[in-house]
């Protein structure tokens, strides 16, 4: 494992960084004109599951290979237990690797996949094939050892990635889209499995993903990244439900932004006002999760705000029909309903639409 003998470094507000297992300060990554990656700040805390989530050349997938070695900053600090990685190859980082490629080799067995890193470390004998069998059995795949990656299914593949990262103990596990290639049944599956063997083993895991989804289900804190910068970051749970400005509130829960401004105590908004704790005034944003609009309220007493809507478009998912419609002071809204319950819409339907003041997040972007 690498060590530092040097006293325990401090950031740039002079905290020192011990509960950190990976520090990042104002970290910048230039390709030409381009700024990719924009004063970058974060802390991953030991035993941490991050996800870097966001849209198709956000940064997401550059930093990842930025913490790897295989790409070298433009400017900023990047330090891992306290020893600054710049100085350092990616073998030399002691980081594990997972890809959306799996990255196996065709000719080895699984068992001889996973001791690959082991044996460039020196691993040997016992010691050696004690870890393969401990990692195979950890990502369930005991009976499979003397098998080629061909004869296994994509899931079983990630799963032998996956414990080749791991088996050698890695102080961060990186993760590159990894489940990009599956299909929606395995990725779900996978899902489940990263997450029972990140539970099982503890280890810091930075995994990168666009997909929201995979965000919600498996991190303990999400990076939402756009145009180079975090734009929220934080769990999962709260970037959901509080998201901190209209881009996390649209791309993380799909939410509705509509425009309004505080003063007085209440929001106004469409002609409407309702009440609100909000303690600063002046233009808002204000975010509607598409479960959230209730159709067929006009009438409800509850504070909040109502639209006449027409429907344009009606889509079946699964358990829910999303619904878009036109609301003349807005502009298109999408809305999302239970199929077993609430008000049926047809397109071309005139409906009511009404959000509770008590779902509508208030934000200062």
């Amino acid at each position: 494992m690498i060590t530092s003998t040097k006293a325990p470094p401090v950031d740039v507000h002079g905290k020192p960084e011990q509960d950190s297992a990976l520090h990042i300060r104002a970290l910048t990554k230039t390709f030409g004109n381009v700024e990719v990656l924009r004063s970058i700040d974060l802390d991953v805390r030991p035993g941490e599951f991050l996800t870097l989530l966001g849209p198709s050349g956000s940064g997401k997938t550059t930093l990842l290979r930025i913490i790897a070695g295989f790409e070298a900053a433009t400017s900023g600090v990047l330090r891992l237990d306290g020893v600054d990685l710049g100085s350092l190859a990616p073998a030399e980082r002691r980081l594990g690797m997972v890809f959306q490629n799996y990255a196996l080799f065709p000719h080895m067995t699984v068992a001889q996949n996973v001791a690959y890193g082991l044996k460039l470390r020196k691993w040997s004998g016992a010691r050696l094939e004690s870890r393969v069998n401990e990692m195979l059995e950890i990502v369930g795949l005991g009976q499979h050892a003397g098998r080629k990656p061909a004869q296994l299914s994509g899931g079983q593949q990630q799963r032998v990635a996956l414990a080749r990262a791991l088996a050698y103990e890695p102080d961060i596990l990186l993760m590159d889209e990894p489940l990009g290639a599956l299909d929606r049944s395995l990725r779900l599956q996978m899902e489940e499995e990263i997450k029972r063997v990140h539970r099982q083993i503890g280890t810091t895991v930075i995994y990168v993903t666009h997909d929201q989804e995979e965000a919600l289900v498996l991190s303990d804190r999400v990076a939402i990244m756009n145009e180079g910068r975090f734009a929220g970051l934080d769990t999962p749970m709260s970037l959901y439900h509080r998201p901190p400005n209209s881009f996390v509130a649209k791309f993380f829960s799909d939410s509705n932004v509509l425009q309004g401004e505080v003063r007085d105590g209440a929001v106004h908004a469409y002609s409407q006002v309702f009440p609100t704790h909000a303690d600063f005034t002046g233009p808002v944003s204000l975010a509607v999760r598409p479960k959230a609009f209730v159709l067929g309220a006009g009438s409800s007493p509850a504070p909040g705000l109502r639209f006449r809507a027409r429907v344009e478009e009606c889509h079946l998912l699964g358990e829910h029909e999303q619904i878009q419609a036109h609301v003349p002071e807005i502009g298109r809204v999408i809305v999302r309903r239970d199929i077993d319950g609430g008000c049926a819409a047809g397109i071309g339907d005139d409906v009511d639409l009404f959000v509770p003041a008590a779902s509508i997040n208030i934000m200062r972007d």
